[in-house]
């Protein structure tokens, strides 16, 4: 039964998320994969405010708003600038993940940055994240507000890593794209 949930876990990650329309245009995106270790840099221009944008993404109350596939957000503590925050994510009925991150604001660099800081997941075929960390920048281009997104991260290797690396970066791509919607909705 356990090899039965295996092969469908594999066969649901590797299909592709679609999206609809050609997002060539509005958003840029990088990928780079070497072994276990992978990297994404995006961004794209929405017409808001900056402060609006940097107030939309580092408030905790928005989180469920904009992160996408999450079960459940914790607060667990909070300092002047910062707060660390539990992610839990279900995914395929079978597969549980349990993240911890810090998130802090670097108010005068127009940056939140962000760093894993504990990952377990439930299956041992699924790789572990070792380390993962990046930021959100914001900067003025005449009218406009540009969001950067960067985001590097090193896995155990493990059985299932390959198809677990091919999902993050669908997933990665299709957050950019729900993000400007999401900005475009409470910024305008």
């Amino acid at each position: 039964m356990r090899n039965i949930y295996q092969i469908i876990i594999i066969a649901l990650l590797s299909l592709p998320i679609l999206t609809p329309g050609s997002h060539a245009n509005e958003t840029e995106y990088e990928f780079t994969q070497k072994g276990m270790y992978y990297m994404f840099r995006g961004s794209f221009l929405v017409n808001a405010e900056l402060d609006c944008v940097i107030d939309l993404i580092y408030n905790f109350n928005n989180l469920s708003e904009y992160i996408c596939g999450v079960q459940s957000i914790e607060r667990i503590q909070q300092g002047d600038g910062w707060y660390d925050v539990c992610f839990s994510y279900r995914k395929l009925l079978v597969f549980e993940n349990i993240s911890t991150w810090r998130r802090t604001l670097k108010a005068d660099d127009h940056k939140i940055v962000f760093e894993m800081l504990s990952s377990k997941n439930n299956m041992k075929n699924m790789p572990d994240v070792l380390s993962s960390k990046g930021y959100y920048q914001f900067t003025k281009e005449k009218d406009l507000c540009r969001l950067s997104y960067f985001q590097e991260c090193t896995l155990d290797s493990g059985f299932l890593s390959n198809v677990y690396i091919k999902q993050s970066k669908q997933e990665a791509i299709q957050f950019l794209h729900d993000l400007k919607k999401y900005i475009k909705r409470k910024c305008n």
